[in-house]
């Protein structure tokens, strides 16, 4: 029963993604951020897509004092946590920098991962949404499609 739950929840999931008009990959999960975050990790780090920067955007604000500069108007959103990685694949990279070197603002690849009320959602701006006619197009969609496979799948590590 437990499996059949998470194989739903999964097809939902990709259904509300694919669904959405937008440019940026969106989905969230009912865990904390630092567990989406190691298994995403864990699951990056199996297919390859190599992680070469980290940050804590929050808590970084907070180390530069923005907090007490900005005050009230300081995450007004209420997020618990913001993180961000920035992961790189060899073979796409290259790839892309031989079809359109212009496209590499789309790889190496930035994932933004927020936190609040226990959920965390992961964001993500689509290589997809580079102009067409780049000679590259095709591989950023299929970059794209590893990448928001490996964040689907994350999720169903224990």
């Amino acid at each position: 029963m437990c499996k059949m739950r998470k194989i739903l929840l999964a097809c939902l999931l990709t259904v509300s993604v694919w669904a959405a008009e937008s440019n940026v990959y969106k989905v969230s999960y009912n865990a904390p951020v630092d567990k989406v975050l190691d298994n995403m990790l864990a699951k990056f780090k199996q297919e390859m897509l190599v992680v070469v920067w980290q940050l804590d955007i929050l808590e970084e604000f907070k180390h530069k004092g923005l907090d007490k500069k900005f005050g009230e108007n300081f995450n007004k959103a209420g997020l618990t946590a913001v993180r961000t990685l920035v992961a790189c694949n060899g073979k796409f990279g290259n790839d892309i920098i031989n079809q359109d070197s212009d496209m590499m603002a789309y790889c190496p690849i930035r994932i933004t991962l927020t936190e609040k009320d226990g959920v965390t959602t992961v964001l993500y701006v689509r290589p997809s949404s580079a102009p067409r006619d780049s000679k590259a197009y095709q591989s950023l969609v299929k970059l794209e499609k590893k990448v928001t496979k490996a964040i689907e799948e994350s999720m169903e590590m224990e």
